[in-house]
């Protein structure tokens, strides 16, 4: 919340809290009225579990922008694009990026966006591979250059071992990070790791297990 346009990468591991951190800020900026409105992009099968986590903990009635709900929704909004009616919305990722509604969606989207399961957003650069998730990366992509924007990307799994996908996630942060050194470790590289910590975060279980000196309530995980 100390940036002037908040663009965060949240990777903590799973049930740490990735979608309460990214409501947080959401709630925050609009609190302070510097946002009006802002949309949620995940898989398709997730937007009823935002819609809920939105309305039990933040008080925010959120609009499906599903598949399923694109007819009732043009009835309802007639000529009006769905996101200039609708402040808050969950969208489906693999519905918005479809050409008939990716347009009108980069057109009106709100100024505050989260992605939910980012990962599946990168860019991977090579020949052969998903063009479903080249789709995503260049809706993204087209969000991320009005540079006043926010943006907050959530996935437990920022780096699958493409090391162009995982860059191609910390460009839509900053373009400055895609000339990242392929290594940031040592002193020379410390201003660089700075930058990026502004807008990386990434907490393991054992990091906030004993937050403010106090147990949480984190069950053990027993392996047999």
């Amino acid at each position: 919340l100390k940036q002037d346009t908040v663009r965060m990468l949240i990777s903590d591991d799973v049930g740490i809290g990735k979608t309460i951190e990214a409501l947080l800020i959401a709630r925050e900026l609009l609190d302070r009225a510097e946002i009006q409105r802002f949309s949620i992009l995940c898989p398709p099968h997730l937007a009823e579990q935002w819609q809920e986590e939105l309305r039990e903990k933040f008080h925010i009635e959120a609009e499906l922008v599903l598949s399923g709900t694109a007819k009732r929704l043009d009835r309802i909004c007639g000529n009006r694009s769905v996101f200039d009616v609708f402040p808050f919305t969950i969208v489906s990722m693999d519905y918005i990026k479809s050409d008939s509604r990716r347009d009108d969606f980069i057109r009106a989207c709100p100024e505050m966006v989260i992605v939910d399961e980012a990962h599946t957003c990168a860019a991977l650069g090579q020949k052969g591979k998903s063009n479903t998730r080249q789709q995503r990366h260049q809706v993204i992509r087209a969000l991320a250059k009005k540079e006043d924007r926010h943006m907050i990307l959530v996935t437990a799994t920022p780096h699958s071992g493409n090391e162009e996908g995982f860059r191609s996630l910390l460009a839509l942060l900053n373009a400055d990070f895609a000339d990242l050194p392929d290594s940031l470790a040592g002193d020379e590289n410390r201003k660089q790791r700075e930058r990026l910590a502004q807008h990386f975060v990434q907490r393991r279980r054992a990091d906030i297990r004993h937050y403010l000196k106090t147990d949480t309530a984190f069950p053990d995980r027993l392996e047999k």
